[in-house]
């Protein structure tokens, strides 16, 4: 190879490098934004799911507050149950879409927190409707100490529900 056709070689190699990167370049803060648009979409969203949780429950600013009302939330735990099933099958391909991060992890606390406090709803949960097929002979030996923590777990429950509104908070300010 000649020094020539080495030198024009080097010059058409660069020159083709100058073109791929003038017509790649571009495209990359397109990318970039159609992605941010996607990622804005999810977050609202996914904010707008846990929102709805939000106002099934009822989040009491004291425990004189509790006290004085004693309720959960505003639909039975049946209803919720559902929601919850409803916003966790809408919630978990979002929460995939989201780059990591302190607001999504702020999200999945809050879901997280919900699903808790539907763990310990259920365990005092007495329904008003009772089936006589489901009847079952069962001797209750609770000690004192059983009813004791049975007692606690509404207050569990409350505190699962203010918790999730906290974590949804501190998500929507880390989005704006």
């Amino acid at each position: 190879m000649t020094r020539n056709m080495r030198d024009r070689l080097i010059i058409v190699g660069s020159m083709l490098w100058m073109l791929l990167a003038a017509t790649v370049t571009p495209a990359q803060p397109v990318a970039r934004n159609h992605r941010a648009v996607a990622d804005r979409e999810a977050w609202a969203t996914a904010l707008e799911a846990l929102k709805r949780l939000e106002g099934d429950v009822i989040v009491y600013r004291s425990l004189a507050d509790f006290e004085a009302d004693g309720r959960l939330a505003r639909v039975p735990l049946q209803i919720f149950e559902d929601r919850l099933r409803e916003v966790s099958a809408e919630l978990e391909p979002l929460l995939n879409r989201i780059p990591a991060g302190k607001p999504k992890l702020e999200l999945t606390n809050a879901l997280d927190s919900y699903r808790d406090g539907v763990f310990w709803w259920r365990q005092i949960d007495q329904p008003r409707v009772v089936n006589v097929s489901a009847l079952a002979f069962a001797e209750s030996n609770r000690t004192p100490s059983d009813t004791a923590f049975l007692s606690s777990i509404p207050y569990t429950v409350a505190i699962h529900w203010r918790q999730a509104e906290k974590y949804l908070r501190q998500a929507e300010q880390e989005v704006r």
